[in-house]
Parts: C-alpha cells; sequence; structure tokens
C-alpha cells in the first residue's frame, strides 16, 4: 500500500491516508461531510460595581489632609466614576473624584465644635460608585472624629500678657537675665507685684504692654499661639545665685501676695529664736511642730498643673541630656519633691519622675512613667514633646503624693512616706514653698539648646491660706 501526505488549511496539520493499490479497474468514494451546529452563546447581565472601601473610619480633630482612600470593583472590568453625595453631613468634607480622597473641608474638624446634623462627632456621608453603563450603587460612611488634648477649653487669649491668663499674685518669677538683661552672673527676678502690673518691672528684662497688664518677654516669658504661658529657659544664663549652675524660668510661691512687708523667706527676731521658721509668705507640713504651723501661711498644700513640655536638650552630659524639672516643693536648703520630665534623643516619648531629698542628705528616686536611667528605652506611655498632660502634688502631713493625668485618668504616681524615710523635715526649723515651671538642669548641652514648656492651667491650694 502507498502512503500519501495531505495537507490543507481546514485540518490545520497534516494526514496520512492509506490508499489501496488500484486494480481490478475499482473506484473507492469520498466519506460524508458531518455538519457542526455551533453553540448558542449565553448572555451575563452587566452589575453595578460595588465600593469595596470601609463603611467607617475615624480622624482626630484638627487634621487637614486627606484621611481616607474610597474604591470600588465592577465585576466586567467596566470604568467606575467615584463621587459623594451632597447629603447627611457632606458639608464637611472634600471629596477627589479622581483619587477617591476624602478630607476635611475648609473649616477643619473640631471635637469641642461638632458641625455633624445630630451633634455626636460621627459624621455621615454617602458615596456613590458609577460605571460607564450607567449602573451605580452607593454606600453609607461614619466618619468618627476623635477628641486630641488640646488647649481648647481653657479660656485663654493668646493677645495679652500672661497676668491677664492667670492669677499671678501669689508666685515670682525666677528669670535668666540679670539687671542688664543679659544672660550672665545673678538674676534679675519680677517681682509678683511687678508680674502682675502693680508695679512697673525693670525695663531691661521685658516689657509692660499697660498699666495693669503685667509682665512679658517675647522670648523667655510669654504668651503663645494658642493663649498657653510659654517658659522657655536656655542652657547658660543669669543664674539664681552663684553657686548655682543651671538656668530657670520658673515661678516661686509667694503666699504674700505683695504685701512686702513680710519677708520672702522666713521670721526672725534680734535674738534669732526663730530664724528659719515659717513666716506668712510660706507654708508648713501638718507634721512640723504646732509652733511652727502657727507662724506659716498656710498647712500642707495641692499644687496642680497642666502643661506641655516643647523642648529638651539633646547634648550634654549623660545625666543631664532632655532633662528638667517642671514641680517642685522646696524647703529651706532642700527639696522634698522634685518633678522631672525627661527625653532622651533616641527616644520619641519622656519619662516622668521624682526625687525626694532627705534634709541635709541624699536623693532617692521615684520612677512614674519611664525612669531616670540614662539609656532608658522609649516609654511608649510617656510623652510626646508638645503632648498635654496634668501633674498633681499632694502634701499632707509626712506624706506627698505625686500623680500624672491625662484626660482624667491616672497614669502613674509616686507616694513619698518621709516618716518611713526619716526625711527629717517635721521640725520647726523649716518652711516649704512651691515651685512651677521650667528648672533647666543641664548646663552642658550645646550653647545653642534650650529647654521650654507652656502651661495652660495651675492651681495652689493650701488648708488656712484663703485664696
Amino acid at each position: 500500500m502507498n502512503k500519501h501526505l495531505f495537507f490543507g488549511p481546514a485540518l490545520g496539520l497534516f494526514s496520512i491516508v492509506g490508499l489501496a493499490a488500484c486494480g481490478g479497474g475499482g473506484s473507492s468514494s469520498a466519506p460524508t461531510p458531518v455538519a457542526v451546529t455551533p453553540p448558542t452563546p449565553t448572555t451575563v447581565p452587566s452589575t453595578a460595581p460595588v465600593l469595596t472601601s470601609p463603611a467607617g473610619v475615624s480622624v482626630t480633630e484638627g487634621a487637614t489632609g486627606s484621611f481616607y482612600t474610597a474604591t470600588a470593583s465592577d465585576a466586567e472590568g467596566d470604568d467606575i466614576t467615584l463621587s459623594m453625595l451632597s447629603t447627611g453631613d457632606a458639608a464637611a468634607f472634600s471629596f477627589d473624584a479622581a483619587t477617591g480622597a476624602l478630607s476635611p473641608a475648609a473649616t477643619s474638624l473640631d471635637y469641642e465644635t461638632p458641625l455633624d446634623a445630630n451633634d455626636d462627632n460621627v459624621y455621615n456621608i454617602t458615596l456613590q460608585a458609577t460605571d460607564d453603563t450607567g449602573l451605580s450603587s452607593q454606600m453609607s460612611v461614619a466618619v468618627s472624629v476623635e477628641d486630641v488634648r488640646d488647649a481648647t477649653g481653657f479660656g485663654l487669649d493668646p493677645n495679652v500678657p500672661p497676668a491677664e491668663n492667670f492669677e499671678l499674685i501669689d508666685w515670682r518669677l525666677d528669670y535668666p537675665l540679670n539687671s542688664s538683661g543679659e544672660l550672665t552672673g545673678q538674676q534679675d527676678a519680677p517681682s509678683e507685684r511687678e508680674l502682675v502690673g502693680l508695679e512697673t518691672a525693670n525695663p531691661a528684662l521685658g516689657s509692660v504692654s499697660a498699666p495693669g497688664e503685667g509682665f512679658e518677654n517675647p522670648t523667655y516669658f510669654f504668651t503663645g499661639a494658642d493663649g498657653g504661658l510659654v517658659m522657655h529657659a536656655p542652657v547658660i544664663g543669669a543664674t539664681t545665685s552663684s553657686g548655682v549652675r543651671f538656668t530657670r524660668t520658673e515661678f516661686r510661691e509667694m503666699l504674700r501676695r505683695g504685701n512686702q512687708s513680710i519677708s520672702t523667706n522666713t521670721n526672725s527676731s534680734s535674738n534669732g529664736a526663730l530664724q528659719d521658721h515659717p513666716n506668712l509668705n510660706n507654708w508648713a507640713f501638718s507634721s512640723q511642730p504646732q509652733n511652727a504651723q502657727d507662724e506659716a501661711g498656710g498647712i500642707d498644700g495641692v499644687l496642680r498643673v497642666t502643661m506641655s513640655v516643647n523642648a529638651v536638650t539633646s547634648t550634654g552630659q549623660d545625666n543631664q541630656i532632655g532633662r528638667l524639672i517642671i514641680g517642685q516643693i522646696h524647703g529651706r536648703n532642700d527639696e522634698p519633691l522634685r518633678l522631672y520630665y525627661r527625653k532622651l534623643p533616641g527616644n520619641t516619648h519622656g519619662s516622668i519622675y521624682a526625687c525626694h531629698e532627705l534634709r541635709d542628705g541624699d536623693d532617692i528616686t521615684f520612677n512614674i512613667i519611664g525612669s531616670i536611667d540614662d539609656d532608658q528605652p522609649n516609654p511608649t506611655n510617656g510623652f510626646l514633646l508638645g503632648e498635654l498632660f496634668t501633674y498633681e502634688i499632694v502634701a499632707e502631713g509626712n506624706i506627698i503624693t505625686t500623680t500624672i493625668y491625662q484626660d482624667g485618668v491616672n497614669l502613674g504616681e509616686a507616694v513619698v512616706d518621709m516618716d518611713a524615710l526619716d526625711s527629717g523635715y517635721d521640725i520647726a526649723a523649716e518652711y516649704m514653698y512651691f515651685k512651677v515651671g521650667n528648672y533647666h538642669v543641664n548646663s552642658t548641652a550645646n550653647a545653642s539648646e534650650f529647654a521650654e514648656v507652656t502651661i495652660y492651667e495651675f492651681e495652689n491650694s493650701h488648708d488656712g491660706y484663703d485664696f
């Protein structure tokens, strides 16, 4: 049998066909073709696009940029157009159809002044996705505005000197300028009367905007843009005395409230019998002898301060980098309590700790948030620069309790039992006063560095002190 190869376009490949040898005049017949009926195509109906982004999102108050991106898909792969319907709380937002980005409108979202329909800080909007066949679907999105701890609600005026926002008649200002207005030598401290404008302060130190308005300095002691009281302390400056290394812009409590017939520190007599006892300008612990309590301007005390730390140093000796004292109970020579904020250069958050100084003795440290350590790991439960927090120092007899709060939540505390520690302050020859602000305890940093705090609220009280 002979074999022949045939190529044909209908086959798309070659076929091998066997042919019988011709003989006897016989012939073969061709195969009958079979007709093939193609299947009937099935018509798939078009569907509307589907929004795939979340139906809820949170945004912090004051945010100005995009905080949510709308997304959608289409089963048929049709082009999709995104939009925001002008219903509900849509007026509070701006929507970019090209990118799907949702942002606050020109007026930023303020938790304290909600603009949503029912004033609950949950804004309801409707997003729509439309394909190029005209089919569309919609989705409701709830935007929750989160509160940020800020200066809102303190009622502070950014356009007035500090004494117009805060009662300063029972505070004196320790300050980094000398009487010539220079950052050297011994400071010239504006008195409580000068702070509130009852007397004119040394013009080299700052300025008084108008009679009765009070003292301010545009670099070291001024009202910030949010109304807070800014207290700025350089690395190098005038100090309280020749033996002190550190600068400060810090308040010293003055219970005499401008009555300068009462001395700053102590009673005295011709024979010195009352030397170093309390006087009406200072206070005593209720654990001190009764005669000391009788001579004092108040008994025990509470100091409560809401503030932020804006800047710290990043250079200097290891044990000084990034630290400052934000509050104190100060005695005649020693400090029953010093409260520190410290943020190390490699950390985003700062620690808070307290030190109790034994009378004529050593310090005992109480870590509250993070620690005093020079290699402190980042205390993520601590405070960022610029973040508001509140501290409260309560002195009752031999117990000093320091508590750190934020938004009313107790974040940590330290309790100093001076009786158990035999601290030595329960004697007649001692007197106490609070200090508040920015005692910059780093004298070894680069001279261009500084520490800065802003105070938003502070109050002091004592038993027997009626103010």
